[in-house]
């Protein structure tokens, strides 16, 4: 009798449903950390302060403004750095009445400023940094790259600590550690000692998801699982939600970060109340603490725990030991194994394909989340509502992968998408709230992507090379993450409407590609590199 047999039998009780629901409180707030720099490095609103016409109180687009500042062709911003020119007069004052001499600006001669007026009352690091004009634009979206490079580095470090001392060590640690950051972070008095540590806490917090979903599943029964994942998932963008509704309400990064940060401290009263996974304690042979952990499923499922079960769990761990000489084999054999993937064609292109999806999902994901903040509107309105469309999105996924094959799910996903971003520069800036909604619809698509992408990956490839493939194409994956950010910077050289066209274009090309893949909808999954070269042929 297996663990999943055990769990099966007991059903699924308060004690599982509480604790999922810890750790759905947990995803919510691992969130935080991945997605805050959308708002602290967010740009502001401000021009050029004019001294012969800005006088007391001075408002950001007075109706004389594109008279003394010259505004961009392409929308109707002022530049931020840019005013025209002052010609000194023969007038003694030309400002003693509070009146402008606009004859005395040459707007054939542009001249840099040193001071500003702001459009908002909003305090990001833009002004805390004096991190201004156009030149510096790359500052701001360099953050966003460092917070994906610190992911790169924590994920593989995380899998590695976590298999060394267990998933819910990770879970407190790496949120503990993220909740100091990022508090700490709210303290930094200059640009770099801040990107520090932004660093430091997207390495500490990236492992806290995948071992808190982990942490999760393994507690209840596989019939429950598609259930509980979904629910939990449902979570995590409500992290992002949160943080959205704080920054309209604080309008202050660094009290923003306090709020949002030290509540995670808290997590490390879970040491005393959630449980080691189960699975984890299994391979450390650790029966007695996973006995004990069943005990308290049984007993919240009104049943009790055989003595038989503890028995048949030790008697399946010593069977599922490996000596120490066929690990050492398994070893040796992983160059053998990877040969696998250039000798098979099949293969090779596949995971090819694989990842550059990985790498389209990743990048107009997280581009449409930080393209939000400089969308037309409210951008903490547009912040939250391009986060909770994912909660729908979440559960759409799991039904379309249900009732339609993998393959469709997916490359319509990707082609949905591609259109919502192209025909969000075709339709007219006075139609905003329809704008509005193709954005949306676009970040609802991709995200169904991107789940089920995670489903799909693990299905076309090999037992024997799952894990590595998985990790080769996510890794891809994370490329898009960091070119996500820079997006930023093209819309300011080239036009706001050049990201999300970007976007567009690629999940298209996704999107036809996605065809070329195997249908794994309820195939069996392969364990051979063979077996996953014919996967889906009839």
């Amino acid at each position: 009798m297996d663990l999943d047999e055990i769990l099966s039998n007991f059903g699924l009780g308060s004690y599982q449903v509480t604790i999922c629901a810890l750790m759905g409180l947990v995803l919510m707030y691992s969130n935080v950390s991945p997605l805050s720099y959308a708002i602290t490095a967010s740009d502001l609103k401000y021009r050029c302060e004019v001294p012969q016409c800005d006088f007391e109180n001075p408002i950001y687009d007075p109706v004389w403004l594109n008279r003394v500042v010259p505004f961009k062709e392409k929308n109707i911003q002022p530049y931020k750095c840019l005013k025209y020119h002052y010609r000194q007069t023969n007038e003694s004052d030309v400002s003693a009445n509070n009146t402008c001499n606009f004859e005395a600006f040459d707007v054939n001669s542009k001249e840099k400023c040193n001071k500003w007026v702001f459009g908002e009352t909003e305090r990001t690091i833009v002004n805390d940094f004096g991190i201004m004009c156009e030149e510096n634009k790359w500052k701001l979206s360099m953050v966003g790259t460092v917070n994906s490079i610190g992911q790169f580095v924590g994920i593989p470090l995380a899998g590695f600590i976590s298999d060394k001392y267990g998933r819910k060590f990770i879970l407190i640690i790496g949120s503990v550690s993220s909740a100091i950051l990022g508090t700490v972070r709210s303290f930094t008095t200059d640009y770099y000692s801040f990107l520090l540590f932004e660093l430091l806490d997207s390495i500490a917090s990236s492992g806290v998801y995948a071992a808190t979903f982990v942490l999760g599943l393994e507690l209840v029964s596989p019939e429950s699982r598609a259930t509980v994942s979904t629910l939990m998932g449902c979570f995590y963008p409500m992290g992002a939600v949160i943080m959205g509704f704080a920054a309209y309400m604080i309008l202050d990064w660094r009290i923003m970060l306090r709020v949002l940060y030290l509540p995670g401290l808290l997590i490390l009263g879970y040491a005393w109340y959630v449980p080691e996974s189960m699975r984890w304690l299994q391979t450390q042979n650790r029966i007695e603490e996973m006995a004990k952990v069943l005990s308290k499923v049984a007993e919240s499922n009104g049943k009790t725990l055989p003595p038989s079960v503890k028995e048949a769990l030790i008697a399946n761990t010593k069977a599922n030991a490996n000596p120490t000489n066929e690990a050492d084999e398994h070893q040796l054999s992983c160059s053998r194994l990877m040969s696998k993937i250039f000798s098979s064609k099949e293969i090779f292109l596949r995971l090819i394909n694989c990842s550059f999806c990985w790498t389209t999902i990743t990048l107009v994901y997280y581009g449409l989340s930080l393209t939000s903040v400089e969308f037309s509107g409210n951008k903490y309105l547009n912040f939250m509502l391009v986060n909770i469309v994912e909660v729908p999105a979440f559960l759409t996924s799991w039904y379309f992968m249900e009732h339609f094959s993998r393959r469709n799910t997916q490359a319509f996903s990707f082609l949905f998408s591609g259109i919502g971003c192209i025909m969000v520069n075709l339709i007219p800036t006075d139609y905003l709230s329809v704008k509005l909604f193709l954005f949306l619809s676009s970040k609802y698509a991709i995200t169904m992507a991107f789940n089920t992408m995670y489903v799909f990956t693990a299905e076309m490839f090999p037992t024997e090379l799952r894990m590595s493939l998985f990790g080769i194409a996510s890794m891809f994956g994370r490329m898009g993450s960091m070119f996500a950010p820079q997006m930023s910077l093209l819309g300011a050289y080239f036009g706001q409407y050049v990201p999300i066209l970007l976007f567009g274009i690629i999940s298209f090309v996704a999107g036809a590609l996605a065809f070329l893949f195997p249908e794994t909808k309820d195939q069996k999954l392969p364990d051979t590199v063979k077996q996953a070269e014919f996967v889906g042929e009839v």
